[in-house]
């Protein structure tokens, strides 16, 4: 028996992004979706969030309100756009 005080479940480091590789959207050399604050990509409309962007710190509440971010900040686009 190991005595500790909690267990850190880590499934990889690698975002699973290959699928954008040739399309326009800028990668990190690491695969990393690139996002402003707004998690914006550098493609007009087009948003991303969690663990496959450049937001540090990669953990499960954080990649929850920056879903919550791009969702909002997805819909504010739209409804600026008019589309």
């Amino acid at each position: 028996m190991v005595e500790l005080a909690g267990i850190f479940v880590q499934i990889g480091l690698l975002p699973n992004t290959d699928f954008l590789k040739d399309s326009e959207v800028e990668l990190t050399n690491r695969g990393e979706i690139i996002v402003n604050d707004r998690n914006e990509t550098n493609v007009q409309g087009v948003f991303a969030a969690g663990d496959c962007t450049t937001v540090p710190y990669k953990q499960i509440i954080i990649a929850t309100g920056e879903g919550a971010k791009a969702s909002l900040s997805a819909f504010d686009y739209i409804i600026r756009s008019g589309q």
